[in-house]
């Protein structure tokens, strides 16, 4: 293996170039979950948002021609997966683990059964070209630094433009203390006046529709194609970050950071030892972003010495009647 090419100075800046490209599917779930959850509203239904992001931008984006259509198309398909959660979850009041986890079987059932339906079993999936870097003037010239963040799609100085809104959004507003709030003391919400499903239903939504943004990210800002179960357990991975980031939607996003390095050092490691020619199985590359994440959310939980996860999280809101309270 030619080491050389991967850790010399042209291969770690393409390694952190495509790291950070990698990541922002992944980090947008992930924020978008952080401020889900700080509400009180547990959302297993991550993957299912990002598949039904990814699969409604390629349709959107493949019939339309227009790789912008594709973007909306790929926020509606996240905020529709974002809307049935909510509906179970905060109107309904049935069991968060349960929603979330049947969403996820039923947006990957439906995303497979649709795809094939139209364009049948192929060996060449239908595609079309994702978007090109946008190279910024002036800086992408600066040595080292210029190649690996500013020559990167639009899509993604967009995902870092909404991942620092929401977190502004969350700590630096009064509404972002009425989320919070919401996923602590439900109970005070509600004293105060505030309609608590109401916030807990635009938390969902909020989760839905960058989830959504970040399929499309991945489709129209990189691939091109869809096939079943593009995301490849993104979601999942993002919800361990949510953990990972203690709750926190800057902290969150460097774990994405880590976790997409990981993936583009594992896709270079696998080009420069052959491939699937290698004697090591490429599986083993693939599960390395996974086995990584994974590693560092059990160090980073057992080492933090506070408990950052919102107290009512995961339990429903029952508002008392008048009746009842007196």
């Amino acid at each position: 293996m030619d080491w050389g090419a991967i850790f010399s100075g042209a291969g770690i800046i393409a390694l952190l170039n495509a790291g950070i490209r990698l990541a922002m599917p992944t980090a947008l779930a992930a924020v978008g979950e952080t401020f889900c959850e700080r509400s009180g509203v547990l959302n297993l239904s991550l993957e299912g948002m990002l598949l039904a992001g990814a699969f409604t931008s390629f349709m959107g984006g493949y019939y339309s021609g227009n790789l912008w259509v594709g973007v909306l198309a790929g926020i509606g398909g996240g905020l529709a997966i974002g809307i049935l959660m909510a509906l179970l979850s905060v109107t309904f009041k049935t069991a968060q683990v349960i929603n979330g986890i049947v969403l996820v079987l039923f947006a990957t059932g439906l995303t497979a059964f649709t795809y094939n339906s139209v364009f049948g079993v192929t060996t060449t999936p239908p595609r079309f070209d994702s978007m090109r870097p946008l190279e910024i003037p002036w800086l992408s010239s600066i040595p080292g630094v210029g190649p690996v963040l500013f020559e990167q799609s639009i899509l993604v100085y967009l995902s870092v433009v909404v991942i620092v809104a929401v977190s502004w959004l969350l700590f630096r507003t009064r509404y972002g203390l009425t989320v919070r709030a919401a996923g602590e003391k439900p109970t005070a919400v509600d004293a105060a006046g505030v309609n608590v499903d109401r916030v807990r239903w635009v938390a969902t939504l909020v989760a839905g529709a960058m989830a959504g943004f970040g399929g499309a990210v991945l489709i129209v800002g990189q691939l091109g194609f869809f096939r079943d179960s593009i995301t490849a357990g993104r979601g999942w991975v993002a919800i361990a970050l949510v953990i990972f980031g203690r709750w926190t939607p800057l902290r969150v996003f460097g774990g994405a950071l880590l976790f997409g390095m990981t993936d583009a050092l594992q896709l270079r490691i696998q080009a420069a030892g052959g491939g699937i020619q290698s004697g090591v199985p490429f599986e083993f590359f693939q599960a390395l972003p996974y086995l990584v994440t994974i590693g560092v959310v059990i160090v980073a939980t057992a080492r933090s010495r506070d408990d950052a996860m919102p107290t009512a999280l995961g339990e429903t809101f029952e508002k008392e009647s008048k009746t009842k309270a007196e």
